[in-house]
């Protein structure tokens, strides 16, 4: 593993770049997009460190404005900044003489699923696509975790978020709202709670994965639809894993649909959303079944 700068347009994306030990010839190379609120060194350098075992070359890198990267104001969650931040990192394994510029898909981990399929189904340079506990984050934003939600009910919060960005425009401090849940109770959703366990505990805690988004992101958030279009442009295989007993499954469900059936869809029985994070039991599976699904397509 190396760290490496990856160049978009006036900033740099700070990345984890793992290669296999064993490689002879180029490799496939792996996008691996972390979590909403995340950074690399979470779950996305996990799936990265074990895909390159696996045989391939991965790049696991913190968002523009988050994590160990550049771009201001930091903490801001932009989605189109995060599916651009997927192309640049392709350009960066193209560039690689150990890798072969064909044969390059995708992994994304809950919103960096979704990002996934939204570089994806514009960006046909990968080849193959997977996705973990996916979530479209505008999704999400507009009809909860469980996607029972009325999206209207947000069109006072649209104007609440004007009246804020106003005052920060004029010089008052930027207001943030956390990811997941400070403190959880028996009303939180499970996978929020195990969430808050993940994030804010010696579990996954990290320095640069403060727990905090800008203000200033809702609008964007709220707004964005990482599956428009998938119907019509989202042409390459993909594999979708998720938990049975996941809230986020729904997003899951809604894509395969959408795209008339996934390449290949796996619904794990007993597992939750947290769980394909650091759960060996159903993260090694995973790793397994995305090895193998990407040795295939990208051979």
């Amino acid at each position: 593993m190396s760290e490496i700068s990856i160049k978009k347009g006036p900033i740099a994306l700070a990345g984890l770049l793992f290669k296999p030990s064993n490689a002879s010839g180029k490799t496939s190379g792996l996008v691996i997009v972390h979590p909403g609120g995340g950074v690399k060194e979470q779950t996305a350098s996990t799936y990265a460190r074990k895909l390159a075992d696996a045989g391939f070359t991965t790049i696991a890198y913190d968002a523009s404005f988050q994590g160990a990267s550049g771009g201001e104001p930091h903490f801001l969650e932009d989605p189109n900044e995060r599916v651009s931040d997927v192309y640049a990192v392709i350009d960066y394994l193209q560039k690689l003489d150990t890798v072969d510029e064909n044969r390059i898909g995708v992994l994304g981990i809950c919103a960096g699923g979704g990002y996934a399929v939204g570089a994806a189904k514009g960006d046909h340079r990968l080849k193959a696509v997977a996705t973990v506990s996916m979530v479209n984050i505008g999704d999400a934003s507009r009809l909860g975790w469980n996607g029972d939600e009325d999206p209207s009910k947000h069109v006072e919060a649209l104007n609440g978020a004007a009246a804020q960005i106003t005052a920060e425009v004029k010089g008052a401090e930027r207001a943030a709202a956390p990811y997941v849940p400070p403190s959880p109770d028996d009303k939180t959703p499970r996978d929020m709670r195990e969430a808050s366990d993940y994030y804010l505990t010696p579990r996954a805690q990290h320095p640069r994965a403060a727990n905090k988004m800008l203000y200033l992101s809702f609008p964007r958030v709220l707004t964005f639809d990482a599956f428009h279009l998938a119907d019509l442009y989202l042409k390459q295989p993909i594999i979708l894993i998720a938990g049975e007993q996941a809230g986020s499954l729904w997003h899951t469900e809604k894509l395969d649909k959408l795209i008339g059936g996934a390449t290949k869809k796996l619904i794990v029985p007993g597992a939750a959303h947290m769980d394909f994070y650091d759960n060996e039991k159903y993260l090694g599976p995973a790793v397994n079944n995305i090895a193998e699904f990407m040795k295939k397509q990208l051979a």
